[in-house]
């Protein structure tokens, strides 16, 4: 009999857990995002400007990575650098990973964000840091791609930041000032999830 009721306690032990285990699995890998997720993931809008080093970009071009899109100007005294320095922080909370992102910024001001204007804003923060420019025309459909709207000369404009995921969807948004452990940690859902 006391055998009997052994066997049935270890069962019981066991059962308990493993239902733990399973829970504690299930809530780390579904654990909600902080940035508002697109749901379903859509394709995001590929296009070709002019990098910091005067050669053609594409978003495509980083197919396989992570991208940070932001959109923003090099003359900008509050948001733009604050974004930067918030993406340049997210790579270094990523450690070893930080390969597998790549920040990528559009331009705003086609006047004043000339390529040279670009790299040297950009390298203020990170040397890995992408920088995209064009004339007017150029930017223009980049930015209604992505429902940025730019205003007095680019210094108005929509400050969110893009999650590109490797096969190149958009998959989520951060507004503005989203901290660099947010976004570092969402990335780390997804590399889990990859």
């Amino acid at each position: 009999m006391e055998k009997k009721f052994l066997w049935v306690g270890t069962a019981i032990l066991a059962l308990v857990i493993f239902a733990t285990a399973a829970t504690i699995f299930y809530l780390r890998s579904n654990r909600a995002f902080n940035g508002s997720v697109i749901n379903p993931p859509s394709p995001a809008a590929d296009f070709t400007l002019t990098n910091q080093s005067g050669q053609p970009v594409k978003l495509s071009d980083y197919r396989g990575k992570y991208i940070l899109l932001f959109f923003g100007y090099t003359h900008c005294i509050n948001e733009c650098p604050a974004t930067m320095a918030i993406l340049m922080k997210t790579r270094l909370l990523l450690g070893d990973r930080a390969g597998d992102v790549q920040v990528l910024f559009v331009a705003t001001d086609p006047a004043g964000d000339t390529p040279q204007a670009v790299g040297e804003f950009l390298a203020r923060f990170d040397p890995t840091f992408m920088g995209a420019t064009g004339t007017l025309a150029e930017l223009q459909p980049v930015w209604a791609s992505y429902g940025v709207t730019v205003e007095d000369g680019g210094e108005t404009h929509s400050s969110y930041v893009y999650l590109i995921d490797p096969a190149g969807n958009l998959r989520l948004t951060y507004p503005y000032p989203s901290t660099p452990e947010q976004i570092a940690a969402d990335l780390q859902l997804l590399f889990r999830r990859k």
